[in-house]
């Protein structure tokens, strides 16, 4: 039979676990702090949303106005051009903060704009194969994008690859520096660090 004495313990206990849940029910914060990596970011913005660069190709849809709908491409000086609107500021911004953008622009033409912004096609982040692959060239930086899976959209690895010397040059602050890689120990599950996560502009020499 339970101490009369352990009575206001066990009620605190119990008040406890009934409102921990009350207060956060998936046990993990919901707020996100403003990212400081992006121009002008607004609070909530992940950063894993991908970030608008110059030379990407964005579709801009207007429910019911096909003329203000169209495929534009982000210019070098990071904006982009639409009817009855002056220019607006796109690189370095999530598509959600450019829709945000186009939609208050129109808002003084059109009653209640309802605009979509899509990503058409990633221009300006991309990487480099060269070498000893069947499909040596340019491709775009998919996210999260590894070394193997590089060598797989180059179309795998040609006659007489060393695939134990992978080179992987990269930009940093002091200039471009290089990177070693294994592919057969990355394959075989030996070294898994030897897939590299791949960044803008990495250059992918296969001897």
């Amino acid at each position: 039979m339970m101490d009369r004495r352990l009575y206001p313990i066990s009620l605190v206990i119990f008040c406890v676990l009934i409102v921990l849940p009350v207060l956060n029910p998936f046990g993990e914060s919901r707020s996100h702090a403003a990212d400081p990596d992006l121009p002008g970011g607004d609070p909530g913005v992940s950063k894993d949303e991908y970030l608008i660069g110059k030379g990407d190709m964005l579709e801009i849809l207007v429910w019911k106005e096909p003329d203000l709908s169209r495929t534009v491409r982000v210019r070098l000086d990071g904006k982009i051009s639409l009817p009855l609107v002056d220019d607006i500021p796109a690189a370095g911004s999530t598509l959600l903060q450019v829709k945000k953008r186009v939609t208050e622009a129109l808002s003084g033409f059109v009653d209640a704009p309802a605009v979509y912004v899509m990503l058409a096609e990633n221009r300006s982040k991309r990487i480099y194969i060269v070498g000893k692959v069947n499909s040596p060239g340019e491709y775009p930086l998919e996210k999260d994008m590894t070394l193997l899976q590089a060598v797989a959209t180059a179309g795998g690895f040609a006659e007489w690859a060393d695939r134990g010397d992978i080179i992987v040059m990269r930009k940093g602050p002091k200039g471009q520096f290089r990177i070693k890689a294994d592919y057969q120990r990355a394959v075989s599950g030996k070294d898994i660090e030897q897939n590299i996560l791949l960044h803008p502009d990495d250059v992918i020499v296969v001897p």
